[in-house]
């Protein structure tokens, strides 16, 4: 069966890169080979890919290694780890760690084994591509009935986003890695009046130095060493449309400087060329990361984020809003099923065990542990998934954190301990945690430092 998809196989061993290449070419796969790790990270940075098919084991950098760059810098790339016969429990931790698959090196190593987990892979990238679309094609109403959250802050969050759709204003949306602001974003697109154009996405941190520039404008012939011929950027793309600018506060200086003139005066230039374009679109910017602390460092300039925070949403993380987590679960196991003849469901200590549990990665780890329970369950079992079984998905290095307070202590005791409450309930977000305390900003970094907390 052909795959069609675009693969970066990492292995120390040429014997294996050669017939994984093979193999895949075979079966119409676009497939590009490195040694090592590094060399890895390096064609990751410049190049986009479906699928990592890595080594487990390799000098310096082994395939934990780029599990775990991938999971925090490319999460929509699927990982295949590679394991010889010895090293299966250490494959084990890493699809808890978010691996989609491991395949054990046979002897002698022919690479068929590869083909089902790529179909495996494909199916549920085809899974969560048709719900994506299913879940943002129809507005923000149809969102929320979707996902059928009913937290305050979630209902909160999508009440506000009703309101700021219709106009262009920009929005800056903040929140920890995978609570959600690309949800969000869509939702702002669906509800506006620029639903029927483009919405387009690009993460600013997984694009490095200049080919970010080249990516969002465009270039002409011979603006560089390589630009044979001329190419429209993200900005032509999106005309009419929204633009999401993931992870804003990875842009480089040079960079944030250009897009400021756009949002000031809707004009840009390509790279290499002249010619004064206009841009019709609508700028959405995500961080998960402070970006007013970013501003004090001078990490960050403090005029783009004013322009880019005309309208400033927050979404709460997963572990703020515990009731949600179960409703979640189960539509993740829903939507994964549609395609599949398996039939289960959640008992409800295992909904209570997934409750538990902090979610470090919030909304894209549930996502991620309920589609590894559905391609490791046993084949046809419809026996309701059990409290073991999550277990065994879950790193037990994080339950969810329970707030002890204190019986007695001093007022300064009391103060020092509800500011880290607070901190720790908006995710160590300081601006959205002075905001709470309805102090302002340099107050929170003054009582931090007199209370020789971390910054």
């Amino acid at each position: 069966m052909t795959v069609q998809m675009r693969i970066l196989v990492i292995d120390d061993e040429p014997f294996i890169r050669t017939v994984l290449e093979d193999t895949l070419r075979r079966e119409g796969c676009e497939v590009v080979v490195v040694s090592d790790g590094k060399a890895g990270f390096d064609t990751l940075n410049t190049s986009l890919f479906d699928c990592v098919i890595t080594d487990l084991k390799m000098p310096e950098t082994d395939g934990r290694d780029v599990l775990r760059w991938v999971r925090e810098h490319q999460p929509d790339v699927d990982v295949i780890m590679l394991t010889g016969h010895g090293e299966v429990q250490a494959a084990v931790e890493a699809m808890r760690a978010g691996a989609s698959d491991f395949l054990v090196k046979d002897t002698p190593f022919d690479g068929l084994n590869v083909l089902p987990a790529l179909e495996r892979v494909l199916k549920v990238r085809t899974l969560r591509q048709d719900n994506l679309a299913l879940r943002h094609g129809a507005g923000i109403s149809r969102l929320d009935q979707t996902i059928d959250c009913t937290s305050d802050g979630w209902r909160h969050l999508m009440e506000t986003v009703g309101k700021v759709a219709p106009s262009n204003a920009p929005v800056l949306i903040q929140g920890e890695t995978g609570a959600g602001k690309e949800v969000v974003a869509r939702a702002l697109h669906a509800a506006s009046l620029r639903r029927d154009h483009p919405f387009l996405a690009v993460n600013c941190g997984a694009i490095k130095g200049d080919l970010l520039e080249s990516e969002l404008f465009g270039y002409e012939k011979g603006a560089f060493t390589g630009a044979t011929q001329g190419k429209s950027g993200l900005l032509a793309a999106a005309e009419g449309g929204t633009l999401f600018l993931d992870e804003i506060g990875e842009m480089s200086g040079a960079m944030q400087v250009s897009l400021l003139r756009v949002l000031d005066r809707r004009e840009y230039r390509q790279v290499g060329g002249t010619r004064t374009l206009h841009a019709n679109v609508r700028f959405i910017g995500a961080s998960n990361r402070d970006l007013q602390e970013l501003v004090l460092t001078g990490r960050f300039r403090d005029d783009l984020l004013y322009r880019i925070n005309t309208v400033g949403l927050r979404v709460p993380s997963l572990r703020e809003r515990p009731e949600d987590i179960p409703l979640l679960a189960q539509h993740f196991l829903r939507s994964l099923q549609l395609a599949s003849r398996q039939a289960r469901l959640f008992s409800p200590p295992a909904l209570e065990a997934l409750r538990r549990y902090s979610w470090p990665g919030n909304v894209r780890e549930l996502s991620n542990v309920v589609e590894r329970l559905m391609l490791l369950s046993p084949p046809q079992s419809t026996d309701p998934i059990g409290p073991e079984e999550v277990a065994s998905m879950l790193d037990q290095n994080h339950p969810r954190p329970s707030i002890q307070m204190p019986v007695l202590g001093s007022l300064e005791d009391a103060e020092k301990g509800h500011i880290l409450r607070v901190l720790d309930a908006h995710g160590g977000n300081k601006t959205q945690a002075a905001r709470t305390l309805n102090i302002d900003y340099k107050t929170l970094l003054a009582k931090l430092k007199t209370y020789n907390l971390p910054a």
